[in-house]
């Protein structure tokens, strides 16, 4: 059985920008790539349905063909089109290849819109995705909300916001289905991507390698310590805070193999928090840009006034050097596979793969498509 997530359902998570990623990783093995010729193999043992309902399998064979068929009049608007409106493009394209039955407004599920924040005075939904400056952005939805009182995000600290103002903030799902759909139609909706890759690394270093982060310890870091690591000592278990990234990498692989429980917000992939294909957002930033791109979003409602830069405080990367040697402990085969776990929020949001996982697979023998 494998999973494919439909958009139709209530009782389903997510949308069909989903990739059918636990059949890639069960077939890892195999090393066949996604072609027109074996294409229908990963398809078929799926229970047939309306085309709403297959799920998109992405794979460089796909990619060719979209952009071979892409009208070329289209092609030529896109390159004259500002990177931001490129990436919309990008997302839209692509969601209307992999799920031409559009749901409409008033069909999509709450559940499916969790992680939407409103701003109703000046009609704005922002997703909220940990790790792309969110701290940041839910003190400017507080401030353009009316519930501080400042022009400076620098003055509101990160403990008042999940603590003193947590209630305040509003969520899409929390109101009615009319209302949702009105919102989904004329608000203006946001969202904030990083390198995906990027972020899965300084979720790994923020929350399971920081000795202060006791909850995630507990949490996470004693059941993967006790699973993946040879002869733990009980000390090591007990405290949860030793886990290497070696260890949590395969914690997400076998997450998504088994498919079992949804990964933590701070790691699980964008389109499932976001669910792209249902809202069509107006504008997509780039945590790589992530003070112009603001700038930019406050502009477009009206709100820039309300704001004294710098509007995000916390934006620095990382550098391309620790990425690189906390990847390179994993082995060739686990990072292709869990390149193929975020691949759909690469394709997606318009993120190219990065260079030093070429380089790595390419150091390994492993083959990829992508």
């Amino acid at each position: 059985h494998w999973r494919v997530f439909d958009s139709n359902s209530p009782d389903v998570r997510y949308d069909n920008s989903h990739l059918i990623v636990s059949r890639g990783l069960k077939d890892t093995d195999r090393r066949l790539p996604l072609t027109n010729s074996n294409l229908s193999s990963v398809i078929m043992p799926i229970a047939p349905g309306p085309a709403e309902k297959v799920s998109g399998v992405q794979s460089a064979d796909l990619k060719d063909q979209h952009a071979s068929s892409a009208p070329e009049h289209l092609e030529r608007e896109a390159r004259a089109l500002d990177p931001a409106d490129t990436r919309v493009t990008n997302l839209r394209q692509w969601c209307k290849q992999q799920h031409p039955h559009k749901t409409p407004f008033e069909q999509v599920s709450k559940s499916k819109l969790t992680s939407i924040l409103v701003d109703e005075r000046h009609k704005l939904l922002f997703c909220q995705l940990p790790g792309v400056a969110l701290n940041d952005w839910r003190k400017i939805l507080l401030i353009l909300s009316g519930v501080v009182n400042t022009t400076s995000t620098g003055s509101i600290s990160g403990g008042d916001v999940y603590g003193k103002y947590a209630s305040k903030a509003k969520r899409l799902s929390d109101y009615d289905d009319k209302k949702r759909a009105e919102m989904l139609s004329s608000y203006y909706k946001v969202v904030f991507v990083r390198e995906p890759l990027e972020r899965l690394y300084n979720a790994f270093k923020v929350k399971l390698n920081a000795k202060s982060s006791k909850y995630f310890h507990k949490a996470f870091g004693s059941q993967i310590i006790r699973k993946y690591r040879k002869n733990p000592k009980e000390k090591d278990i007990k405290d949860g805070s030793s886990v290497t990234f070696a260890e949590f990498t395969k914690y997400i692989l076998d997450n998504e193999r088994e498919g079992v429980v949804s990964l933590n917000e701070h790691w699980q992939q964008y389109y499932k928090q976001c669910h792209p294909c249902l809202v069509d957002y107006d504008f997509v930033g780039m945590y790589e840009d992530v003070e112009k791109d603001t700038a930019h979003v406050l502009e477009k409602v009206n709100a820039k006034s309300l704001l004294k830069p710098p509007y995000v405080w916390d934006s620095k990367p990382l550098s391309q050097k620790d990425i690189t040697n906390a990847y390179s402990q994993l082995s060739p085969q686990d990072l292709n596979n869990l390149y193929k776990v975020y691949s759909a929020d690469y394709t997606l949001f318009g993120y190219e793969c990065p260079e030093f996982l070429h380089t790595l697979l390419k150091k390994g023998n492993v083959f990829h498509d992508y």
